[in-house]
C-alpha cells in the first residue's frame, strides 16, 4: 500500500505527462487536453468556414492516430518511491519522458499545422495574446510571491494575527501537527531556490517549443534536437521534485499515510464513476 501511495503521489507531483506542451493547471496531462487548449487559443480569431473545415480535418486525423487511452489502461508505476535511490528515480523518469515523446511530437505537429492554416493577421493576434498571457503570468507570480512573504512574516510573529497552518495540497484531509507543519515548511524553504531554477529551465523549454512550432524550421529532426538539448534539465528537474515530495511524505506517520491512501482510493473510485 505504501509503495502504491508514494508512487501515485510522486508521479502526480512531478507531472510526467506535461513536459512538452503548455498545459492547463493540474497534477498531470490528460491525453487530449492540449487539443482543448488549441480550441481556447483560437477563440475570437474569426476563422473562415474553409479554415474551420481544414482544422477539423487535422484534429480528426490526430485523434484517429492517437486514440485516447481507456480509463483502466494506464499502468501504475512499478517503482517503490519510498526506498528508491536517486539513480533509480532518474532512470524511471527518463524512461517515462522518452516513452511520451512521440505523443508530444504529434501534438506539436498538430499545433504547427493549425498555425499554418491561419493568415498573417490571425497569427499576429495569437502572438499578441501570448505576450499578454506572459505578462499576466508574471503579475500573478509577483502577487503570489508577495502573499508568501506576508505569510512568512505572520509565521515569524512579525505581524499581528493568528498563525495559520500552510495548506499542503498533497496532504489535504490529513490533520498535521505543529511539528509536522514546521518540518514541511522547513523542507519547502530548503527546496525553494532549486525549484525556482528548475521552473525557469522548464519555462525556457516550453517557450523554445512554442517558437519552433510556429516557425518554418519545424520538423521531426528540429524537435528531436530541441528535446535532446533540454533532456538532462527535464530529467534533473523531475528527479529533484520527486525527491522533495518523497522527503515531505516521510514527515507523515504510518497512520497518516494509511489515511491518505484511503482518501486517494475513495477519490479514485469516485472518478471511476464519471470515466468516459
Amino acid at each position: 500500500m505504501k509503495k502504491l501511495l508514494i508512487a501515485s503521489v510522486a508521479v502526480a507531483a512531478i507531472g510526467l505527462g506535461g513536459l512538452a506542451l503548455a498545459q492547463p493547471a493540474g497534477p498531470g496531462m490528460r491525453h487530449h487536453e492540449p487539443v482543448k487548449e488549441i480550441v481556447k487559443h483560437l477563440r475570437g480569431i474569426s476563422l473562415s468556414d474553409a479554415q474551420r473545415e481544414e482544422i477539423k480535418t487535422l484534429v480528426s486525423a490526430f485523434k484517429d492516430a492517437n486514440p485516447r487511452p481507456k480509463f483502466g489502461d494506464i499502468e501504475k508505476p512499478n517503482l517503490d518511491f519510498a526506498s528508491a535511490t536517486e539513480a533509480q528515480i532518474s532512470a524511471f523518469i527518463q524512461t517515462q519522458i522518452e516513452e511520451r515523446e512521440a505523443t508530444h511530437f504529434a501534438f506539436a505537429q498538430l499545433r504547427h499545422d493549425i498555425y499554418n492554416v491561419l493568415n498573417e493577421e490571425q497569427q499576429a493576434t495569437l502572438l499578441a495574446r501570448d505576450a499578454k498571457r506572459e505578462l499576466d503570468r508574471q503579475k500573478h507570480h509577483d502577487a503570489f510571491a508577495k502573499q508568501e512573504a506576508r505569510f512568512a512574516k505572520r509565521m515569524d510573529g512579525e505581524v499581528k494575527g493568528p498563525k495559520r497552518k500552510p495548506r499542503e495540497f498533497l496532504f489535504e484531509g490529513i490533520e498535521l501537527t505543529d511539528e509536522q507543519v514546521a518540518s514541511l515548511t522547513e523542507l519547502r524553504e530548503s527546496f525553494k531556490d532549486t525549484s525556482k531554477a528548475n521552473r525557469e529551465k522548464l519555462r525556457n523549454f516550453k517557450d523554445a517549443q512554442r517558437d519552433l512550432v510556429r516557425s518554418q524550421s519545424f520538423s521531426q529532426d528540429a524537435w528531436d534536437a530541441l528535446f535532446a538539448q533540454y533532456k538532462d534539465d527535464l530529467v534533473n528537474a523531475k528527479v529533484e521534485k520527486a525527491k522533495q515530495y518523497q522527503a515531505m511524505f516521510q514527515v507523515l506517520s504510518s497512520e497518516q499515510q494509511a489515511k491518505l491512501e484511503a482518501l486517494r482510493e475513495e477519490e479514485r473510485k469516485l472518478r471511476e464513476i464519471f470515466k468516459p
